[in-house]
């Protein structure tokens, strides 16, 4: 049984999301599951795979396989560098261990107990292929300011 001395641990609440910005992520593991309406989806786990505070936080999206998403699946899996120009066999091993530019943006929501919590979202078109012309001038580990964004 290990031992704990819970006394040398702050207390915490509130899960603290990561500032709002792009992020060099790895994809740690994807979980398949369905919605509420039985389509199927990925829950991705993707952990900051750079040096720095946010080192190893995690960051999750889906990927959801419905008529009305296929837009985003497509775009999704093109980012990750995946031929969408035809058919494709997708597995969760297609994306697993590889490395994604992530952009975080701050989201609200309303837990169970009615209180307003703060959690980490995807946009919809928040993942850059790493090493492609858009990942240049990617400000990593932290907000980007309207001065760093390309034009």
């Amino acid at each position: 049984m290990p031992k704990i001395n819970f006394a040398e641990i702050p207390d915490v609440d509130v899960y603290e999301p990561i500032p709002d910005g792009d992020y060099l992520c790895m994809v740690a593991d994807i979980e398949e599951k369905n919605t509420t309406h039985g389509d199927e989806m990925w829950q991705m786990k993707l952990k900051v795979a750079e040096d720095g505070e946010y080192l190893n936080r995690v960051i999750f999206d889906n990927i959801v396989f419905s008529k009305a998403a296929e837009k985003r699946v497509k775009l999704i899996c093109s980012r990750f560098g995946l031929d969408t120009s035809g058919n494709l066999d997708l597995k969760p091993e297609h994306l697993i261990g590889k490395q994604i530019i992530v952009t975080v943006i701050t989201g609200s929501y309303e837990d169970a107990q009615g209180v307003e919590r703060q959690r980490n979202e995807v946009p919809f078109a928040g993942y850059t292929l790493v090493g492609s012309d858009e990942d240049e001038g990617v400000i990593t580990n932290g907000p980007v300011e309207d001065d760093d964004i390309p034009f």
